[in-house]
């Protein structure tokens, strides 16, 4: 029996290590039962599938069009025995604009006896967190105090869904619920082997990660510190805040610190905000998805652990800084 798992990400949940090892190890993984089509030379996540529906660089765009593409993974593997496994954050974007049209991605995979969309979900601050560090490699995102209000009401921030419940409707408009697994991104990354661990066994391949080439050790875009790029964001506005701006921040943030150092991109009283709205929503997402995941739950937000808020950065910082870079401008 033939079965496509098309996992759609969400946005910085470990995808880009994900991708890159399983593109890396695509041919131990393939006599193990798992196939993991390189459809791109160049770039080892499936972009390109997305590429029709969502607004993206060229570089991704395969030769013959995502559709195609989609229609020969079907042709090829449909009437095997196989298990294909499809991997793009591209697909689980909610702008209507760059929004995947799910029940045609549904029919060009038709063919495969069974289909799972499986997304992996993360506890919001740390997402907001960590989609505004990504976004500022390459421009200018909203100042955080002019985040919160606006992802609270909308349930969006830069076209992906920060309320998880929009993205299931959007999910269930083309696919079953038995169809869709959720996974909390926490629960992935403790079990053995970590969320590539976890996948292998969810998957049914009989090989531990200590089997698979590893690719940059094990973890790809790893993102740098939230307030560092804060801060560097700050200094630079408009212009894009250089990588060596900010690595020199981290520097400095921890000199004063500490090396143990857990900052928070917001303040006290927006991460209560974000945790309090955010927990109802998830509550909510948990019981529509309890009759067929029941085990299923997005871990709580929680301070424990917290040192350091961006409401916490003092005028000596700024000052320690200045003197930092005069003395060794970039």
């Amino acid at each position: 029996m033939s079965k496509v798992v098309i996992h759609i990400g969400t946005h910085k949940t470990a995808t880009t290590t994900i991708q890159d090892m399983f593109w890396k190890n695509s041919r131990v993984l393939a006599t193990h039962g798992l196939i993991y089509p390189r459809v791109s030379r160049r770039v080892m996540g499936h972009h390109g599938l997305v590429f029709n529906w969502v607004q993206m660089d060229k570089p991704y765009q395969l030769r013959k069009g995502g559709r195609a593409a989609l229609s020969a993974i079907a042709e090829k593997y449909a009437q095997t025995d196989a298990t294909v496994f499809l991997s793009s954050e591209e697909f689980s974007r909610g702008a209507p604009e760059s929004a995947t049209d799910f029940a045609e991605l549904r029919d060009l995979l038709s063919a495969f006896d069974e289909i799972e969309i499986i997304c992996v979900l993360r506890t919001q601050w740390q997402f907001l967190q960590s989609v505004y560090m990504e976004v500022s490699k390459k421009s200018m995102p909203p100042r955080p105090p002019a985040l919160v209000n606006p992802v609270i009401d909308s349930g969006m921030f830069m076209g992906l869904w920060v309320d998880y419940n929009l993205l299931l409707d959007s999910l269930e408009k083309a696919f079953e619920p038995e169809q869709i697994t959720l996974l909390d991104f926490d629960m992935c990354r403790q079990s053995d082997g970590g969320i590539l661990g976890y996948l292998l066994h969810h998957l049914g391949v009989d090989i531990g990660v200590a089997a698979l080439q590893s690719v940059n050790q094990g973890t790809s875009n790893i993102s740098p510190m939230s307030l560092a790029c804060w801060v560097a964001n700050i200094l630079s506005e408009p212009s894009v805040a250089s990588y060596a701006l900010v690595q020199r921040i981290e520097m400095v943030l921890r000199n004063k610190y500490g090396e143990d150092v857990q900052p928070c991109l917001f303040t006290h009283g927006e991460f209560r905000a974000l945790k309090d709205h955010f927990t109802v929503k998830n509550r909510e997402l948990q019981m529509r998805r309890a009759a067929v995941q029941p085990e299923f739950a997005i871990t709580q937000a929680s301070s424990e652990g917290l040192t350091l808020y961006r409401h916490e950065i003092d005028s000596p910082l700024w000052v320690q800084l200045g003197r930092s870079l005069v003395a060794n401008p970039l």
